[in-house]
């Protein structure tokens, strides 16, 4: 009975380091994922600013366009509104994308974890 319960412990050790260390993985990955949030909330941040800056600009533009025809300063200030536009659509999009729990979230140590856990 004595081999048998050895045994018993021994997987019963075995089975809680390997939570230690799985655990210890999914905190890692955590960490990890946390460290690109500053840089898509800063993209989503910009998109913000670019997007009211490149309409006000689109606007001018557009209004200067139609009282002067034709002139150099209307195209130019259609093209930096385009840009800032563009600009700010693709920061906030790459932002926002970049902000999804799914993105964020531990997938490989919760999928080991919750396997370990689903076979007892």
């Amino acid at each position: 009975m004595q081999p048998a319960l050895g045994l018993l412990l021994d997987l019963s050790r075995q089975v809680r380091e390997l939570l230690r260390v799985e655990l210890s993985l999914a905190q890692t990955e955590l960490r990890e994922r946390g460290k690109s949030i500053p840089s898509s909330l800063a993209a989503v941040v910009i998109g913000l600013i670019f997007l009211p800056v490149g309409a006000v600009l689109f606007f001018v533009a557009v209004s200067l366009a139609l009282t002067r025809l034709g002139a150099p300063l209307d195209l130019s200030f259609l093209i930096v509104a385009l840009v800032l536009l563009a600009g700010g659509v693709l920061a906030l999009r790459w932002g926002a994308n970049r902000l999804k729990p799914s993105r964020l979230a531990p997938v490989r140590s919760i999928s080991q974890i919750s396997s370990l856990l689903g076979e007892f």
